[in-house]
């Protein structure tokens, strides 16, 4: 078998097992830990993601990373929680500019990164009381750098939360860059073999062959990064709130008791937007809303925090999503975009 055929079948065969390992590498964080109620007996009450983790550390603990949309995502959390409204912006608006207006609820027990974003929507300084709205844009775009402070205080609360450790040595570094590199070299030296070797003939297939290896390579190179060894209060942790998600991913519109259905909403909706799970989330609600409308009932779930006229709570549950894609935009365009274990 000539040379560049050699080159050319290794160069697939390298690609095929990178996109393996790339696709199996890039998957969600799971636990072992994350057993479930399978439904045969039904709870009384339903669980709830333990109380050290505040939806905007949600990330964190499952990624090992701390990212502006945490914050963002925190202050939808707020305002579930009454400290805020959040109002979308018009069709014709600017990109986030959304109006966030504090409420006259009391600030207590909140962490400071919380803390920290509920003072930064208040423009005239004046905490626990109504005032004017503030600009998202404005928030973020703080000569005060409180987005960037709260970003520092949440990390500050994952570090102080334990789940990993903290030392350069408890640190894994993955393998990926040097099997990277060292496939790179491989694809660089096959593509000189095959034109040498195809010189006086046609060396297309050891070229081909050869850049399957050198994408391999970079696709390696893409995974590696330095990840905090999770300690075992982090992995408890994590258990817990993989038991929690399973659990709302099985939420049904039956499991919904009407006169539970506004807080359980209330209490769910920002754990389910940090899982990626809030519109499937709010389905289960606007269903078990047609169905008791069909029985000439209402299950009413207000969300008195958010100035939407959408009366379904997927249509409001786009909107949260929309209010967290801007602010990461916005984020990335002023420079917070960096993101740190």
């Amino acid at each position: 078998m000539k040379i560049e055929w050699v080159i050319f079948f290794t160069g697939i065969g390298v690609a095929i097992a990178t996109l393996v390992v790339w696709l199996i590498a890039r998957r969600p964080n799971q636990t072992s830990a994350a057993t479930v109620n399978l439904g045969l007996i039904r709870t009384e009450t339903a669980p709830a993601p333990p109380g050290s983790v505040s939806p905007g550390m949600v990330n964190a603990l499952l990624d090992g990373s701390v990212v502006p949309r945490d914050l963002f995502l925190t202050m939808i959390d707020l305002a579930v929680r009454g400290y805020v409204t959040l109002t979308p912006p018009d069709d014709s608006a600017e990109l986030a500019d959304w109006s966030v207006r504090r409420t006259d609820k009391p600030a207590r027990g909140l962490r400071d990164f919380e803390a920290t974003l509920l003072d930064a929507s208040s423009p005239t300084g004046q905490t626990g009381q109504t005032g004017p709205a503030a600009v998202l844009t404005a928030i973020v775009d703080d000569a005060e750098g409180a987005v960037k402070k709260a970003l520092a205080e949440l990390r500050g609360a994952v570090a102080r939360a334990g789940w990993f450790t903290n030392t350069e040595a408890g640190k894994t570094r993955t393998p990926w860059g040097v099997i990277g590199g060292v496939i790179m070299l491989i694809g660089l030296a096959s593509a000189a073999v095959a034109l040498v070797a195809g010189f006086r003939a046609h060396p297309w297939f050891g070229l081909v062959g050869a850049a399957f290896m050198i994408v391999s390579a970079l696709l390696l190179v893409s995974l590696t990064r330095l990840r905090p060894a999770v300690t075992a209060i982090g992995d408890q942790t994590r258990g817990e709130v993989q038991r929690y998600r399973t659990w709302l991913t099985g939420l049904q519109p039956h499991d919904i008791e009407p006169e539970q259905a506004a807080d359980v909403f209330a209490s769910n909706l920002a754990p389910a937007l940090a899982f990626g799970q809030g519109r499937e989330f709010a389905h289960v609600f606007d269903t078990a809303a047609t169905r008791h409308r069909n029985w000439g009932k209402t299950l009413d779930i207000p969300t008195n925090w958010l100035d939407a006229p959408a009366d379904d709570l997927v249509a409001r549950v786009e909107l949260l999503n929309k209010f967290l894609n801007d602010g990461t935009t916005l984020a990335s365009q002023v420079g917070i975009d960096e993101t740190e274990s």
